[in-house]
């Protein structure tokens, strides 16, 4: 029984985060520089045949803690939506309720490069276009794991433990990289995937890879609004019925409908939400002081008796 009053009171303190998020956000993207602790950097990718920049946020204890290290989660749309996860991770990792991570942001190459690296290779990049190519999410995934990843773990003090998040198109590449690499991640966040697109294609292949009963060590998290438009809603329940169905036990997932929330701030308001998700045991089992001990930060498995923070409608959840 304290322990699940401990949950529910984390839950609350998870929609707190979101809310503060909210507000945070404004006064950091108006800032002109980036704080201490940011760094911005370039790679030059062989595989994509162009310089590719990211930007690293270094967690608060990073200098004073040498020794220490850090899951990575690499964000997609970053310089967009880096920002507002690096706060929600930081704000939560204050309170005890998850580890510090390193977070990296990958900004896009403009918009067609996004449509290039966001879509998966058996779908066209624009459905606008009637000459419009097949997608290059394989060549993106190729840059990740054999470019900038092991960059990465190269130059700063990263743990084997990796995360994606991506935003719309790129909540779809999040749910094609449990397809198509489903041993570069560790934990997946899709926000308000654009999974309706080709006819929800994305759903079938998802439902053709589960049906082969894969072995798996993999979170994914799914969110969308509820004010996100039928077509969003429609795939997006379709591809939970896959899960509920065919989901093996190697994968841990939850998925959530976020009140109120549009297409434009889900992802601000579900991405607390997510992280609770995927470290929820690792909350209620910490010490009083969770900041001195933590040297493995690898979440133990979501169960199946989830706590939904208030307000939050828990539409699926691990099993």
């Amino acid at each position: 029984m304290k322990r699940w009053k401990i949950a529910v009171g984390l839950g609350a303190l998870v929609v707190s985060v979101a809310a503060a998020t909210v507000f945070a956000c404004g006064y950091w993207f108006a800032r002109p520089v980036f704080e201490a602790g940011v760094l911005i950097s370039t790679l030059h990718s062989k595989i994509l045949a162009e310089d590719r920049g990211f930007i690293v946020h270094l967690p608060e204890s990073y200098a004073r803690e040498p020794e220490r290290r850090y899951p990575v989660l690499y964000v997609l749309d970053g310089s967009s939506q880096d920002t507002h996860t690096t706060y929600s991770a930081a704000l939560m990792a204050r309170i005890g309720a998850m580890p510090e991570l390193i977070v990296v942001g990958i900004p896009n190459v403009g918009g067609k490069g996004r449509q290039r690296d966001y879509t998966p290779p058996f779908m066209v990049q624009d459905i606008d276009e009637p000459q419009s190519p097949m997608g290059g999410g394989d060549k993106f995934l190729a840059f990740l794991k054999t470019e900038l990843l092991p960059h990465i773990d190269q130059h700063y003090r990263t743990q084997p433990f990796r995360m994606l998040t991506g935003h719309s198109r790129g909540g779809l590449l999040a749910v094609y990289s449990l397809v198509a690499e489903p041993q570069l991640f560790q934990a997946l966040f899709a926000h308000s995937p654009a999974l309706w697109r080709d006819d929800t294609i994305m759903a079938t292949k998802l439902a053709e890879y589960l049906a082969g009963k894969p072995a798996l060590d993999t979170f994914l998290y799914l969110s969308l609004g509820t004010a996100e438009n039928a077509k969003m809603t429609a795939a997006f329940q379709r591809t939970l019925a896959v899960l509920k169905a065919q989901a093996p036990s190697g994968l841990r997932w939850q998925a959530d409908l976020t009140p109120d929330a549009s297409h434009g701030n889900n992802a601000e308001l579900a991405t607390p939400v997510g992280f609770h998700a995927l470290y929820r045991d690792w909350t209620v089992l910490q010490p009083k002081h969770a900041s001195a001990m933590n040297r493995s930060s690898t979440p133990r498995p979501v169960k199946s008796a989830t706590v939904v923070p208030p307000r939050s409608k828990g539409i699926g959840a691990a099993q």
